[in-house]
């Protein structure tokens, strides 16, 4: 266990040190660049996109009622809008 340590040994540990740091940097530069990626897509999203149109995306609770629809001659079979037939 008192083995001295081989020069290749402490090549092999200053490149894994060195490429965590790289990996680290990398990481470090890369953040905002993708970043400022998103917000550009979020924003180019956000101007074609109109929540009032369309009520699939919007957050709703469980006990809301769903938004009335409006009632075609298909939908009614027939029927008054009173209910009677």
């Amino acid at each position: 266990m008192d083995e001295p340590l081989s020069t290749a040994q402490i090549v092999r540990f200053a490149v894994t040190v060195l490429g965590v740091f790289a990996l680290i940097f990398l990481g470090a530069v890369v953040t905002p660049w993708l970043a400022r990626k998103v917000d550009a897509w979020i924003a180019r999203y956000r101007e074609h996109h109109d929540p009032h149109k369309s009520p699939d995306y919007g957050v709703h609770s469980i006990y809301e009622l769903p938004p009335k629809q409006e009632e075609t001659d298909n939908d009614q079979k027939g029927t008054e809008p009173n209910g009677k037939e």
